[in-house]
């Protein structure tokens, strides 16, 4: 060890010693917010590192929410690796932008046999679970700290850090930085459907990748029409994708003359983490904007089903969230329901106002 020079760990290269750390976190958005606070703590080890992260195309704004600015932004096109015809090609060109820098270290977050792979292509000691996701996945890992699974997904990211570095317990808190430009055409979009700065928002998230993830739009409806009795200056604003669209002119028809809009596929990724930082409570399923809300700082009210919130709920003791405990298949991990009624769907949708204006008067 040279003179002045104190490694961190016997073994690992002193803080000032490393220049560049590769993240592999392709997706999917909530997974993403979920590793920002193992990234802060990385950056807090090696403030004189820059970053690079893995990740997939309709994620890239996400990271302009990062908590440590991100220099390059090495995109997983997962698509054209899928497909026959332009795999080779995508392949080649993934692998020479990995392979562009040296790094190191590569931290793999997603626990994949696929982005360990990639995170083995770049250049530098890559960095694992001791049990991923996928068990192959450890074959091309360098090192691997063991992490207990049934930890919430942000603290198991944490800990593959903390496990590897034996840095002692890390701070979980994290601050989101703002967009200007996506706060500007935010705000523009707001202004114009009648939404001003003093205006009490109540998010509505109704959409999600399963189906069985989807709670009815007849309960989201109720809810709002509750709230609104309870807490009469509050307007809501449904978001969400394209296929969202749907489903939410579905609610705004059901709750009537609710002061409600929606803006579902009518934001940019970045638009839309500016608005869940613009509302006072989210109301959703288990999906992205829940996690990008717990990252913010948000408070959550959220109906769980399939999954387990846990693992994967919001991250904080801010949030409430509803899950039937009364029911043997609670929890299933089935993307479809098994069931001919689904359910765990029927929650009380008095609760959840009750819940919501409680967190509007905190």
């Amino acid at each position: 060890m040279k003179a002045g020079k104190k490694n961190l760990v016997p073994g690992k290269k002193a803080p000032a010693d490393v220049k560049r750390i590769l993240i592999i976190k392709p997706s999917s958005l909530g997974d993403i917010f979920h590793a920002f606070p193992a990234v802060a703590r990385l950056h807090e080890l090696f403030p004189n590192a820059e970053f690079d992260w893995l990740v997939h195309p309709a994620f890239v704004e996400a990271l302009d929410y990062s908590p440590v600015p991100v220099s390059r932004k090495i995109i997983f096109r997962r698509r054209e690796l899928g497909k026959l015809a332009t795999i080779l090609p995508a392949m080649l060109e993934l692998i020479r932008d990995l392979r562009e820098n040296t790094y190191d270290y590569i931290f793999d977050f997603q626990g994949l046999f696929r982005s360990a792979f990639f995170a083995r292509m770049a250049k530098g000691r890559v960095v694992g679970f001791a049990r991923p996701r996928e068990t192959m996945a450890r074959w091309f890992y360098h090192n691997w700290s063991k992490v207990n699974l049934r930890l919430h997904a942000v603290r198991r990211n944490q800990l593959l850090v903390e496990r590897f570095f034996l840095t002692g317990t890390m701070r979980t808190d994290t601050v989101i930085p703002s967009n200007a430009g996506n706060a500007e055409n935010l705000n523009g979009k707001l202004q114009r459907l009648g939404i001003n700065d003093n205006d009490i928002i109540v998010g509505i998230s109704p959409g999600a990748r399963w189906a069985s993830k989807v709670f009815p739009a007849e309960l989201f409806a109720r809810v709002m029409i509750l709230t609104a009795e309870m807490s009469p200056k509050v307007k809501f604003v449904i978001m969400g994708a394209p296929a969202d669209q749907k489903l939410a002119e579905n609610i705004l028809a059901l709750a009537g003359n609710v002061p409600a809009l929606s803006l579902a596929g009518a934001t940019s990724l970045g638009e839309l983490v500016e608005l869940i930082k613009r509302c006072k409570v989210l109301l959703a399923n288990d999906s992205g904007p829940v996690h990008i809300a717990a990252a913010a700082k948000v408070p959550v009210v959220c109906f769980y089903g399939p999954t387990n919130p846990n693992l994967t709920g919001p991250f904080g003791d801010i949030h409430t969230i509803f899950q039937r405990g009364d029911l043997k298949c609670i929890k299933c991990m089935n993307r479809q329901c098994r069931e001919i009624v689904t359910e765990c769907h029927n929650i009380d949708a008095a609760a959840a106002a009750t819940a919501i204006c409680k967190k509007i008067q905190e």
